[in-house]
């Protein structure tokens, strides 16, 4: 087989990769508390190695996919329910796989009057799944919730010295990658009522990178498709 052609494919695989990631960044450009992916390929060396073809297209398009962080836009939306943390931490939510954490802090109530996610998961405060009943809701910076001038719970945020360790879960949930107990509660805790925090995916950012991207892939199916003609 001409060599070129595997050197082709060797830069186009990553290319495909980092397509998708930029692909599904800009499918969740609206999703409330949202973190885009990037991904990083450090494989050159195992390619090289691999025992089989296989392998080494294995080792060339798979990459480390890592979480940004970084906050995006907070908007004002009016309702009681929505929550916006200010700087670094995670609401704390009973999903059927555990405990896990998210950015994301629109909430709703059930027919039982349990705080709950749009996706029907329990939010938890620091006696558990938090419970309101009563009209006038009043969430204080701190986190307490005062439901007819009386303070019920205590919405639970917790915090994380490493959070590139977590495992995201879905778009919008993580979970611990080694040990639970690395998440510890926010000493300093400070959260907006009424507000939201949006995704940190800037889409004009993405929409470049993905024109770039898919150029270097065509660059690549062009070289393999002249070589292919020798």
């Amino acid at each position: 087989m001409i060599k070129g052609l595997l050197i082709s494919k060797a830069g186009m695989l990553p290319r495909q990769r980092q397509l998708e990631i930029t692909a599904n960044n800009l499918a969740n450009m609206n999703t409330i508390g949202y973190k885009k992916n990037r991904v990083f390929f450090r494989h050159l060396i195992d390619s090289m190695q691999a025992q089989d073809q296989q392998a080494a297209d294995e080792a060339m398009a798979g990459g480390d996919v890592t979480t940004d962080f970084s906050t995006g836009p907070v908007r004002k939306t009016g309702n009681p329910l929505d929550l916006a943390i200010v700087g670094e931490g995670f609401f704390v939510i009973q999903t059927p796989q555990g405990e896990l954490y998210t950015r994301n802090g629109n909430f709703t109530l059930d027919n039982q009057g349990r705080l709950i996610t749009q996706d029907g998961y329990a939010v938890l405060g620091s006696a558990g799944e938090i419970q309101i009943s009563g009209k006038d809701i009043s969430i204080s910076e701190a986190g307490d919730i005062q439901v007819d001038g009386n303070v019920v719970d205590k919405i639970r945020v917790v915090h994380f010295d490493d959070p590139t360790r977590l495992l995201k879960i879905g778009s919008t949930y993580f979970s611990p990658e080694d040990d639970p107990a690395d998440a510890v509660d926010a000493s300093k805790l400070q959260l907006r009522q009424g507000y939201l925090e949006g995704s940190n995916v800037t889409g004009v950012s993405e929409v470049v990178e993905m024109i770039e991207l898919y150029r270097q892939f065509e660059l690549g199916q062009n070289a393999i498709s002249s070589q292919d003609q020798t």
